[in-house]
């Protein structure tokens, strides 16, 4: 991981944000970092209880914020306490604040859990999700039970600018970590994506039909151009690159991620489309909903989109 020094960790005293507060601990020994950590009491939760006991706002807002400052000091007190560390209870929309928060410190890094209280079995909780879209930060969503270092990592490359970043990544955590890298490109055959319908809903005919020597040559154009855009990145840890055959980007990230038994996977926040109005890329959308394991989506500075 690229030198960091502000890390925010976003806490609701969940399973998941217990293992997420353990890596931003654990990444912030590793980098010198100070951990901020936050954990937003929702002003809404609070005026919902107000108004049903016909009480004043305010009066329920300083309970409710007291009692979470004594909660947060008790919760982590369960765990190691980073070196250098600063708490910070905020009333508000948890959405909003965290996104605040990230913005006002200038965070290297947001860390929060991919399950938050909600305790999703399967993908990105809604919080999650929302902060991998909205925040300009490079976020890691950590999956539930798993504080300790990485050890495969599969690096998403769509050879955008993007995966410049997510190739620069990579390398960095598996020299943290010890990890094994496979630098993984997804690929479809491209005249199956100029396809038409077929009066079954389920069939689609390619309108232009190559022969295998036709696709053995393109096959062997990617993995040319793979190898190029790794470039030395690869250099003194393990790695390999690979060229993975998936129906969707999305599906065979997620696919290969559970094959090679993967706990982090590595992507660009935008794609080949580089728009400015793209907060996150389609890939990194579908992938959010199938998490396999703990992910980190890369950021590019908003100058260089």
């Amino acid at each position: 991981m690229n030198k960091v020094t502000t890390i925010l960790v976003a806490v609701d005293f969940s399973t998941g944000s217990r293992t997420a507060y353990d890596q931003a601990v654990r990444i912030a020994a590793l980098h010198g970092a100070k951990v901020h950590v936050l954990h937003v009491v929702d002003s809404a939760a609070v005026a919902a209880l107000a108004d049903s006991r016909e009480e004043p706002f305010e009066n329920h807002a300083k309970v409710a914020t007291e009692g979470a400052g004594t909660a947060l000091s008790q919760w982590m007190a369960q765990s190691p306490a980073p070196d250098n560390y600063e708490v910070t209870i905020a009333l508000g929309t948890p959405l909003h604040e965290i996104l605040e928060h990230a913005r006002t410190l200038k965070a290297d890094l947001l860390v929060a859990g991919i399950a938050g209280a909600g305790e999703m079995p399967a993908g990105a909780g809604s919080i999650s999700s929302k902060l991998a879209r909205k925040v300009q930060t490079p976020v890691l969503l950590v999956r539930t039970n798993h504080p300790q270092p990485f050890r495969k990592i599969v690096a998403c490359l769509d050879f955008s600018e993007s995966s410049r970043a997510v190739v620069e990544q990579a390398s960095s955590v598996a020299r943290m970590d010890g990890a094994a890298v496979d630098f993984v490109h997804v690929w479809q055959e491209p005249w199956l994506g100029m396809a038409y319908p077929t009066p079954s809903a389920d069939t689609r005919v390619p309108s232009m039909v190559y022969a295998p020597d036709d696709r053995e040559v393109f096959i062997q154009g990617l993995r040319k151009e793979l190898h190029e855009f790794v470039g030395d990145a690869g250099q003194g840890i393990e790695s390999n690159e690979v060229l993975h055959e998936g129906l969707s980007h999305g599906n065979g990230i997620a696919e290969h991620a559970k094959e090679s038994e993967a706990d982090l996977i590595i992507i660009g926040g935008k794609g080949r489309t580089n728009l400015r109005y793209v907060l996150l890329g389609s890939t990194a959308e579908r992938l959010l909903t199938r998490l396999p394991c703990s992910l980190l989506v890369v950021k590019l500075p908003v100058e260089n989109i």
